[in-house]
């Protein structure tokens, strides 16, 4: 029986830290793995913007929250594939959603069948984790499947 494992990405270190784990186990495990990107319905972190103006990922759209996101997720969800190749994965497929972060990440994880969902502990946007309740913790209360929260 195949495994596949979900890793959520957003560009934070935590997030890196994920995919990095998530990886390596699904390496070890002969897992596939699937990386996914949210871009939120919500203003853009200043941590993302600033990863976007390194990027050079123009901010010039009039509604520069869905073009700007959809641009900066492929190219993160681009560069979470080839970390993941780099460590010796060949079965890695990506995906980029709109919405709510915890909803739709539990909504991807259900339509690939993951067995294991990774994701950061906390992500770019951390005043609004204290204030709303983390990403990670939704995902965790929402998921059928284990997941794994990383420092």
């Amino acid at each position: 029986m195949s495994k596949t494992y979900l890793v959520a990405v957003d560009g934070s270190d935590h997030g890196w830290k994920a995919l990095d784990l998530a990886a390596n186990l699904a390496k070890t495990s002969e897992a596939k793995l699937t990386i996914v990107h949210v871009v939120p319905y919500e203003p853009i972190p200043d941590g993302l913007q600033e990863y976007a103006e390194m990027e050079g990922i123009p901010i010039e759209e009039i509604d520069a929250r869905v073009h700007y996101g959809k641009a900066l997720g492929d190219r993160i969800t681009q560069e979470a594939a080839e970390r993941a190749k780099g460590i010796g994965l060949t079965q890695v497929t990506t995906e980029v959603a709109e919405g709510s972060p915890a909803s739709e990440i539990v909504e991807v994880a259900t339509a690939c069948d993951a067995d294991m969902v990774f994701l950061g502990s906390r992500g770019l946007s951390d005043i609004g984790g204290l204030l709303l309740g983390s990403v990670s913790h939704k995902v965790m209360h929402l998921s059928d499947c284990t997941c794994v929260a990383v420092k």
